[in-house]
């Protein structure tokens, strides 16, 4: 089978870049190893500065929770700030879902409970059928079996190796959650987590936590949950306010913050595959979305006879784009993931402006 653009991954930026593809007439083929919907580790938190994009495609999220606030809660302070605007609380089941069915309503091929086998520059090898496409774009994420296969700098860095996990949850008996538009961030030792209500009443507890926090728990999620409670009065209270919707914990493979370059042996790569910003800025699934407009043009010069006109200006405009963005995340992270640190911070009373500059700083002004 031939086609213009082969897309690996049908997450929020796979599926977006294909419908836009698909709308200016390219063949598009989009391929992911699962059926839709289905869940991924996420915050679940959709930055406003992503809805644009949706607007476009004439996706409405109105039934989802708008969230206009982030508290920021330490061992003995808080520090609260408002958004400029409205983020919504989404899961990916229900996201995911919608944006693959548009690019699909919009003329991309399905190529969906695939498993992608090989790619280059020009051809994806499934396990059901070998695909030729003049571009390949890489959007499986944060870690996939390409990135060793590329041999990408970034998986062989074992220092900086961290972990998600997630679940989904209910206010728990003798509780009503009753703030629907306010996201939370807690710190512990080498990690953090964020409480993003959801659609349907449900919250999403997700968390990031550095290997070395795991040693002895045998990927066990609910030990190590159990070990923060202890640790932290604070999550504790915030746990015992729910009870658990999903039988069990989602996780992730390694995260790992280092820099990723924007294409890779001629693939392009868009959403976490080139690169991640901290989860804790809420702004990982609008920074897919926004890498995939990015690439659009590119992907488009790339269908022409300017291939390495294409990559080259690529690279550029996405380091330009993104990477201050960052390294802004990285920074914060680091102050929440030490809680005597940041309560050091919040003791000196943060005014609000330090939210909104930070929010400045790792969100994007163009879409």
């Amino acid at each position: 089978m031939e086609v213009d653009v082969a897309i690996l991954g049908a997450g929020p930026g796979g599926s977006t870049l294909a419908a836009l593809l698909a709308r200016r007439g390219c063949s598009v083929a989009l391929i992911d190893r699962d059926t839709f919907p289905r869940d991924k580790l996420c915050g679940e938190f959709l930055s406003y500065d992503a809805l644009p994009i949706l607007e476009q495609f004439g996706i409405d999220l109105h039934d989802s929770p708008a969230i206009t606030r982030c508290r920021v809660i330490g061992r003995r302070r808080k520090y609260e700030f408002e958004f400029p605007k409205a983020a919504r609380g989404i899961s990916r089941l229900l996201l995911d879902d919608v944006l693959f069915r548009h690019a699909i309503s919009a003329g991309a091929q399905s190529f969906d409970a695939r498993t992608a086998v090989a790619a280059s520059r020009n051809r994806v090898q499934t396990d059901r059928e070998e695909i030729a496409a003049r571009v390949v774009v890489g959007a499986w994420g944060r870690w996939g079996r390409f990135d060793q296969q590329l041999d990408r700098e970034f998986v062989r860095d074992r220092s900086h190796r961290y972990f998600g996990f997630k679940r989904h949850y209910v206010a728990g008996s003798g509780w009503r959650v009753v703030d629907g538009g306010l996201i939370e961030l807690y710190s512990f030792d080498r990690g953090y987590l964020g409480v993003s209500p959801i659609e349907n009443g449900g919250t999403n507890i997700c968390g990031l936590v550095h290997a070395s926090r795991l040693t002895g728990h045998k990927g066990r999620w609910d030990s190590f949950v159990d070990e923060i409670r202890r640790e932290e009065r604070q999550l504790d209270a915030m746990y015992s306010q729910y009870q658990p919707s999903q039988e069990g914990f989602l996780s992730s493979e390694p995260v790992i913050f280092r820099g990723k370059s924007a294409v890779e042996q001629g693939i392009f790569m868009i959403g976490d595959a080139s690169g991640i910003i901290d989860p804790l800025t809420g702004s990982g699934m609008a920074m897919a979305m926004q890498s995939a407009v990015l690439a659009e043009p590119y992907v488009i010069s790339a269908l022409s006879a300017k291939r390495d006109d294409a990559e080259r200006e690529y690279r550029h405009r996405h380091r330009e784009f993104f990477a201050a963005r960052i390294r802004w995340s990285r920074r914060v992270a680091f102050l929440l993931s030490r809680p005597a640190l940041l309560d050091a911070a919040l003791a000196t009373r943060p005014r609000p402006a330090i939210g909104e500059f930070l929010l400045r700083r790792t969100r994007a002004d163009q879409f």
